[in-house]
């Protein structure tokens, strides 16, 4: 991912190789089983629902396998319609429910407990857009091609985005991301100041003209599909307390979900091995004012 950048007379050339202006359409994360189209639900929507918080921790939901409906198990816990009174010894120590009776799963009401990972799916390079990096100009009002040594800085930029839920974007915490999502990035090819550069790039201005320089950044996008990893899986036959409990979704045997549509784009600048960013030069011009 690192280029070099070579300044010229009149124009900076473009970085050599070619650079992708459109995203990645596969997904292809290192763990996991990816259930989009395996269940009746949106299953984006549930993945949002499940990792939206975008960290690591342990977390426990209650789960509706028709509707997809996702809610924290201590907000469910013996309420309707997620659970409902059933006949029999209330066997759970903190139960403050008298003898002879317990809460029950209510049928179609499954518990998920697990924790969220962030693997990276797949990433591209683009060029972002063009912009002004030359603190100075230079007008040219007297006779033949004048010449001007512009010293550049440039603001560079990252961020990410969600694909789903009402969270679409966001911003960095404490200058990063969420710890969990942020390691599974790296950023090791990013920069992230605004910085004079200190390179001379010298433009030639046409008389009559006043010259600057402009630049399209060298952008690198990675894509990660949360993966929840699922520790414990229980339902219930809607009279046992406890019911049945695996350690796969649903029982199906593996215990790592993704879903294609469900996605986070985090994006930086490219940098080069001098630690200065890549980008493609070129000196611009318009009529001036002699």
């Amino acid at each position: 991912m690192k280029r070099y950048v070579t300044a010229c007379a009149a124009v900076v050339t473009a970085i050599a190789g070619m650079v992708a202006t459109a995203p990645a359409a596969s997904a292809n994360p290192s763990s996991g089983v990816n259930i989009r189209g395996k269940e009746p639900f949106n299953t984006d929507v549930l993945m949002s629902k499940l990792c939206g918080d975008m960290t690591g921790a342990d977390k426990s939901f209650v789960f509706n396998i028709h509707t997809g409906q996702v809610v924290d198990s201590d907000k469910a816990y013996g309420k309707a319609p997620y659970y409902h009174l059933a006949a029999g010894p209330a066997r759970s120590v903190h139960s403050d429910l008298p003898y002879g009776e317990h809460w029950a799963l209510t049928n179609g009401w499954e518990v998920v407990v697990g924790n969220c990972e962030f693997p990276a799916s797949s990433s591209w390079t683009w060029l972002g857009k063009e912009r002004r990096i030359s603190n100075d100009s230079v007008t040219n009002c007297g006779h033949g091609t004048a010449s001007l040594g512009v010293n550049e800085s440039y603001a560079t930029t990252r961020g990410a985005s969600v694909s789903v839920g009402l969270n679409a974007k966001f911003g960095y915490k404490s200058g990063d991301l969420a710890a969990e999502v942020g390691a599974s990035v790296s950023y090791s090819w990013s920069w992230s100041k605004t910085h004079t550069l200190g390179r001379q790039v010298t433009i030639s201005v046409p008389r009559g003209y006043q010259g600057w320089i402009d630049a399209r950044p060298h952008m690198r996008t990675v894509r990660i599909n949360p993966v929840f990893h699922v520790q414990y899986y229980n339902w219930s036959d809607g009279q046992s307390e406890v019911g049945t409990v695996v350690h796969s979704w649903r029982g199906r045997g593996y215990d790592r979900i993704w879903s294609f549509g469900y996605y986070v784009d985090a994006y930086a600048d490219i940098v080069n091995s001098d630690g200065t960013p890549a980008m493609d030069y070129v000196a611009r011009d318009k009529p001036g004012s002699c």
